[in-house]
């Protein structure tokens, strides 16, 4: 903790700054200080709705060496100027876990989120109070506003959640990004929220697989030791062990080893909100406990950027399968046929419906039930959600949190719309930002994935290439399932080798929501505007950069499903329109919308006189060459892919023919002979592409262009 004598110094300040923070009007999220807490001066950076600018000036050389070891994250010594407030000898170094390996396997990003220490070297030095903030870069969340909205929404019910601002990144002089800024959970959090006498207690960070299970005799190695008074987890060891201990339906000691609201906020809002890459979900992550001298613990939310159906555990979020033959919200089933629909929505997204109800079994983060808020694993295997909720007090308790959160989402369409507005024009000027504006903006406008799906698929692992590839084709492949899968037998996601549906669903020609099935068939319609930019590997061999469904169409969907669930009047859904380069509304099964990411027509390549789906990624013109997704048209030619992460090579084989390719090299090998490419193959937006012509060519097809038409029609020579 910082000295008596600062915290002396700051008092009036800080008195003066949380009277007006608490006059702000027009935000659920005004106000912020914790009744046991310190007032803190640098609350007056995290004023709701705000846009500030972070400017780190850092020698050239310690700048090159974050960026040529990013997973190092090593901090180097910088001046910065937070909004009007220089200080200089700062820590600044990368940060995250997953999403750093992810952005760090890259080959046209280097948009890290960063931290800064202010006390790294001076520990006596911080920021209006404030030792340590963090930068995030807003990876798989096109609308940058999961993570905003997710702390805003825990503020709202009363729990001590990070503050957060809107960011601008300046390194060196020049806009780097825009990002969310983020109050570190460290010792001037603890003391905000805790009091002076925080640094008598002990905080600690989880890695996943943190369920607080007891283990006799176990020393919890995913718990890690972040600050305070350590004990050698005496106290942790201790509230695990009566947490576990709870009698059947009873309190038993529960309450003097936790704050039980804590907990029970924190569960409510990632259930509400479709925050299973959490405590909730099969990760088992993204909080903090803080036990006081006391022996006491407080849950602590953190790392929110999955919220909103941003990530869906084991293959669609899924508790349950969908029954045979049936399709989930939209999404159609084929049984041998082409956009023959099934099933019924599990969600309407006609104009004028008022309600969810469900036609299957399938249970996704829209229709799950606030009474078993898990989803991917079993709630028996938390026993933070099982115990607590089988107290009948606690768990009147926590339907209480939900019926507030319910109420908090009755305003979320004015207010993703309002901040929408807000951050629009920092988001256009953004040089780095991983995702299209379109992008962005079908991530914030009610769309026709009435499913609300598109998170990232479960599964652990090290981090896969940005298109997913990892030794086994590349994630998403556009072919009907029944077409080949990798060599040693594994299955890319969302595609099948033997005509079943993806992991994750059920195997009788369904699908999870958004998503689309086919069992001997060609492929129906896939996920709706703003679905993933990219999925985890096969099986669950990793996970890889994507882009999350719209955050819109979640929430609206998620409220009207809640509202039936708690006997409330149904909130109407506004009415579906197709958004540009994503699919047409629910029902018109294997059509696509017209309109590229530019507004343009889009470019259709056909193969022997069949349109190839491209559901992640539309072609592109590249200085006169059509780049295609890699996974889509070496799937569409039957070929079998692999991905060398080192060398960053796609290999392809079609019987006889092999084809080599290196990203940003224009030379490219058919059976060792060597090609030159007026492009190369590259990454962009996130998704590896290829020239359609040199693929088509190198497998011994005829290409033509039609450019009036926009069509690249590919045929087998043997056919004309």
């Amino acid at each position: 903790m910082k000295s008596m004598f600062k915290k002396m110094m700051l008092t009036t300040l800080s008195l003066a700054v949380v009277a007006s923070v608490g006059g702000v009007t027009g935000s659920p999220s005004a106000a912020f200080a914790a009744e046991a807490g310190v007032s803190q001066a640098y609350e007056s950076l995290f004023t709701p709705d705000k846009v500030i600018n972070v400017k780190v000036t850092i020698d050239d050389e310690d700048w090159e060496s974050i960026l040529a070891k990013p997973l190092e994250k090593e901090y180097k010594s910088v001046t910065v100027d937070v909004d009007g407030t220089v200080l200089e000898n700062v820590g600044f170094s990368t940060k995250g876990n997953l999403t750093l390996k992810s952005v760090a396997a890259m080959t046209d990003s280097d948009r890290y989120s960063f931290r800064l220490k202010f006390d790294k070297y001076d520990k006596t030095q911080t920021l209006l109070g404030l030792d340590k903030m963090v930068l995030n870069n807003s990876y798989s969340d096109p609308s940058f506003l999961r993570e905003y909205l997710h702390y805003e929404a825990l503020r709202a019910i009363g729990e001590d959640a990070p503050l957060t601002v809107f960011t601008n990144l300046y390194i060196n002089g020049e806009l780097y990004g825009f990002y969310i800024g983020v109050e570190s959970v460290d010792d001037s959090y603890l003391e905000r929220n805790f009091g002076e006498g925080a640094d008598s207690g002990v905080l600690y960070d989880t890695e996943e697989k943190s369920y607080l299970q007891y283990e006799e005799d176990g020393d919890y190695e995913t718990l890690t030791y972040d600050t305070g008074t350590k004990d050698d987890k005496a106290s942790l060891k201790n509230f695990i062990s009566v947490l576990n201990a709870m009698p059947d339906g009873q309190k038993g000691d529960i309450e003097s080893v936790l704050d039980v609201d804590s907990a029970l906020r924190y569960i409510a809002a990632n259930a509400v909100l479709g925050n299973y890459d959490s405590y909730n979900g099969d990760k088992g992550h993204n909080y903090l406990l803080y036990g006081d001298a006391a022996g006491k613990y407080t849950v602590i939310p953190w790392d929110m950027n999955m919220s909103f159906n941003g990530y869906s555990t084991g293959g669609g979020g899924g508790r349950m399968q969908a029954a045979a033959g049936t399709a989930a919200a939209g999404t159609t089933a084929a049984a041998g046929t082409t956009g023959t629909t099934t099933g019924t929505a599990a969600v309407s997204g006609t104009s004028g419906t008022t309600g969810t109800a469900a036609a299957s079994s399938a249970v996704n983060a829209v229709t799950a039930s606030i009474d078993t808020p898990t989803l991917g694993i079993n709630v028996d295997q938390v026993p933070l959600i099982g115990n607590l909720l089988e107290v009948p007090e606690y768990k009147t308790r926590y339907n209480g949190y939900v019926s507030e959160l319910v109420t908090y989402l009755e305003g979320i369409q004015d207010r993703i719309t309002g901040l929408t507005t807000l951050i629009r024009p920092y988001v256009q000027a953004d040089p780095t930002k991983f995702y299209t504006m379109d992008q962005f903006e079908n991530n914030v406008a009610y769309t026709a994935d009435t499913g609300g799906s598109g998170g990232m698929m479960g599964g652990g692992g090290d981090m896969t290439p940005p298109d997913g590839t990892n030794g086994t084709p590349p994630a998403r492949p556009d072919a009907a399932a029944g077409q080949a899968g990798a060599a040693d037998g594994t299955v890319p996601a969302g595609g099948t080798s033997n005509g079943t549906a993806p992991a994750g669903s059920a195997s009788n020609g369904t699908a999870p929501a958004g998503t689309s099935a086919a069992a001997g068939g060609t492929e129906a319609a896939g996920p709706g505007a703003g679905g993933n930019a990219g999925m985890s590997g096969a099986g669950g061999q990793g996970m890889g950069t994507m882009a999350a469904g719209s955050l819109m169409t979640f929430a609206l969907n998620r409220l009207a499903n809640l509202q039936e669930q708690l006997g409330l009047e149904v909130t109407p859904l506004p009415e579906v329109v197709a958004t540009k380069g994503s699919t047409a509304a629910a029902g018109a099964a294997g059509s696509t919308a017209a309109a590229s990411s530019s507004g343009s027509k889009a470019i259709t390549v056909k193969l022997n006189g069949t349109a190839v789906s491209f559901q992640d990624q539309l072609p592109l013109n590249k200085d006169g060459r059509v780049l295609v997704p890699v996974s889509a048209i070496f799937s569409a030619l039957g070929a079998e892919v692999t991905w060398d992460q080192a060398a960053k090579k796609i290999t392809a084989v079609k019987g006889s023919t092999t084809i080599t390719m290196t990203i940003g090299s224009k030379t490219a090998y058919v059976n060792g002979t060597a090609v030159t490419l007026d492009v190369p193959a590259q990454i962009i937006n996130n998704r590896t592409l290829v020239p359609v012509r040199f693929i088509s060519e190198g497998l011994n097809l005829d290409v033509k262009w039609d450019a009036a038409a926009q069509t690249v029609t590919a045929a087998d020579k043997a056919a004309e």
